[in-house]
């Protein structure tokens, strides 16, 4: 990529989805817009941050993980590529109608989607992070707007869901045959992580969110949430079913 613009993304960018990168090119890569202009969702914006924090560290992506984050929080079934102690803990993945799909290993770390986790090391990650002052405080100061209708802004590497009572962090996942999700509150400490192994499986986060942190939560109503036409009416025309 030569674009010159390319100098003038920070890593806060990337992290808070202001890059002006789209998510996937489907072609050669450059930018939707100017960077730092607005939120946009970017995979590509998070594997330019891994190619950053490769080159400064000299370490492949796995490997700076492993020795930074999973080793010392105990996350012994955690990666970003496909490794035998991991393969054997592996959930079939089911598609829509129940339909079983064949597993393809990630082989390359990408950062944006290859995550090989557990529920009980993800829940290690994140009992870390709510009781790293520092860091959540860097997640939430300076949130980007991204639907106020929704009271949904972005902050560092979260989604987040303000009221005058509380800002809960949470984000998804959604590779196909597997839909994840998490959400927190900082202040009180409660939240939950779910991780299924369906296309279907985001059906089930808002009623786990409503019964653990009450609600209603309006991020449910998020286009990126949806599937199929229900993501393009609720993007386009803001009908959310």
């Amino acid at each position: 990529m030569s674009d010159a613009r390319l100098q003038a993304v920070t890593m806060r960018m990337a992290l808070n989805h202001t890059s002006g990168l789209p998510n996937w090119a489907g072609g050669p890569l450059g930018f939707d817009r100017k960077p730092g202009e607005r939120w946009q969702y970017s995979g590509e914006g998070y594997v330019l941050l891994q190619r950053a924090v490769e080159a400064v560290t000299n370490e492949k992506l796995d490997d700076f993980m492993e020795r930074q984050v999973f080793q010392p929080l105990g996350m012994t079934r955690s990666g970003y590529s496909s490794k035998p102690r991991l393969e054997k803990y592996i959930v079939p993945r089911v598609g829509k109608g129940g339909a079983p799909m064949k597993l393809r290993p990630f082989l390359t770390p990408v950062s944006a989607f290859t995550l090989y986790t557990s529920a009980h090391d993800y829940g290690l990650f994140l009992a870390a992070l709510l009781n790293d002052e520092r860091s959540l405080r860097q997640i939430v100061e300076s949130p980007v707007p991204v639907n106020p209708k929704l009271n949904l802004s972005w902050g560092l590497g979260w989604g987040l869901e303000q009221d005058k009572a509380d800002t809960l962090i949470w984000h998804w996942g959604n590779n196909p045959g597997y839909r994840a999700f998490v959400i927190a509150s900082p202040r009180t400490g409660d939240g939950f992580i779910m991780f299924t192994n369906s296309d279907g499986g985001l059906r089930l986060a808002e009623p786990l969110s409503n019964k653990i942190l009450p609600g209603p939560h309006k991020l449910f109503r998020f286009h990126l949430l949806r599937e199929g036409l229900d993501n393009l009416l609720c993007e386009t025309f803001d009908v959310c079913l």
